[in-house]
């Protein structure tokens, strides 16, 4: 009786480790090649929005359909700054009235405004369907994922915990460059 226990024990650890630790590694090393897709497809958005100056519909869908070609649900966040400096006046129409100050103002806006500028609800011509910036604004992409890895789904039954959803995450952003008008 005692043998056949430890011949079952035997069994079920060389299961374990000849198929199921290979097949987690292999997992694992797949979302780490995975978040070097993410983040060269989001660097290559937001390079060519920075040296742009502008988001097209075009644009915006071909970043997402890259990011779903990984098999993944990813959450797209984006982030536009405008920052302008404004000199104080006494007086606005007299130009000697300048107080030797100024006011920096900071104007955000968030991915729900980008995208009803660039999927408007009315049907709007494409060449109108653009979202512009400004020289020395910033933009900034945040993705991360939304569903579960297979790594992350064989390291819970491994563990037999509940781990984080979030494994593949990426930001990405700076000042854009150009302006397009």
């Amino acid at each position: 009786m005692n043998d056949i226990f430890s011949k079952v024990i035997a069994l079920i650890l060389a299961v374990v480790l000849l198929y199921i630790f290979p097949v987690e590694s292999l997992l694992t090393r797949q979302d780490e090649i995975t978040k070097v897709f993410v983040l060269n497809e989001t660097a290559k958005f937001v390079d060519s929005v920075r040296n742009l100056g502008y988001i097209t519909p075009l644009m915006y869908n071909q970043f997402l359909r890259a990011l779903s070609s990984t098999g993944n649900e990813y959450n797209v966040s984006m982030e536009h700054r405008h920052l302008s400096i404004d000199p104080v006046y006494i007086d606005p129409v007299d130009n000697t009235s300048f107080q030797h100050d100024f006011n920096t103002n900071e104007k955000t806006c968030y991915t729900d405004q980008i995208l009803d500028c660039l999927f408007p609800p009315a049907a709007v011509p494409d060449e109108d369907r653009y979202y512009y910036m400004s020289k020395g604004d910033y933009f900034t992409v945040y993705v991360y994922n939304k569903n579960k890895t297979a790594a992350a789904k064989v390291q819970q039954m491994l563990i037999m915990a509940e781990l984080p959803v979030k494994r593949i995450i990426v930001n990405y952003g700076g000042m854009v460059r150009d302006e397009a008008y």
